[in-house]
């Protein structure tokens, strides 16, 4: 398997539940902000020139959740999805919800932040969105309230999905994460795999970075 990503992206996800399963994997940082997603050899892979990206075989797949779910398959002795019916089904609940009325608001603030051109960026929308955002995660923190993760009793695809954006809230430094969910962020940044998934990101960084810069010197 090969992963294609960049740190503090959405790759985090795909690496940290790779990481969870115990996966051997290859890793190729796309560097965004210098374009290489635009680059004809990565738009061979994926046309729309977008990260994460996971090649596995003759499958490639992208979509951050998407990759998520196949490695929780291929991979069932890490028990990602829960088997219980009622675990299972909370942590597709929370999976969409976090996909549909959390990510839609801090990507849309990215977005008027620096993401797109400075011609398209309307930054009189982020208090809308900030607004937005802080109502949808008062569902988290009330789930945070009753459960210690987002299934239940048990860790799954959900937590690393809804702790992606809650840490991405407070990156942007934005409103709205309760006392209770900051309580979770902090248990889950001592998972032994996401530890393992920050530092791979990290290693691939500085090593595409330094090859980057020796290219560029000769």
């Amino acid at each position: 398997m090969k992963l294609f990503g960049s740190r503090n992206s959405r790759s985090l996800r795909c690496v940290w539940a790779l990481e969870e399963a115990n996966a051997t994997y290859d890793y190729q940082r796309i560097w965004m902000m210098k374009g290489e997603g635009h680059k004809p050899e990565f738009k061979a892979i994926n046309p729309a020139g977008k990260i994460p990206v996971l090649q596995d075989g003759a499958l490639t797949l992208t979509e951050s959740v998407a990759i998520m779910l196949y490695v929780a398959d291929k991979f069932p002795q890490a028990a990602l999805i829960p088997t219980d019916a009622t675990a299972r089904a909370e942590m597709f609940r929370w999976i969409f919800y976090t996909v549909t009325e959390v990510e839609p608001h801090l990507w849309a603030i990215a977005q008027h932040r620096f993401a797109l051109p400075e011609d398209k960026r309307v930054p009189a929308l982020e208090p809308t969105a900030a607004w937005q955002l802080e109502r949808a995660l008062r569902a988290i923190e009330k789930r945070l309230t009753q459960a210690p993760f987002m299934a239940g009793d048990a860790f799954s695809l959900a937590d690393i999905l809804v702790f992606h954006c809650l840490t991405w809230t407070l990156s942007a430094k934005l409103e709205g994460v309760g006392e209770a969910s900051l309580a979770y962020v902090e248990r889950l940044k001592a998972r032994p795999a996401l530890l393992r998934a920050n530092e791979r990101e990290r290693i691939e960084a500085e090593r595409h970075e330094a090859a980057a810069l020796a290219a560029s010197q000769k």
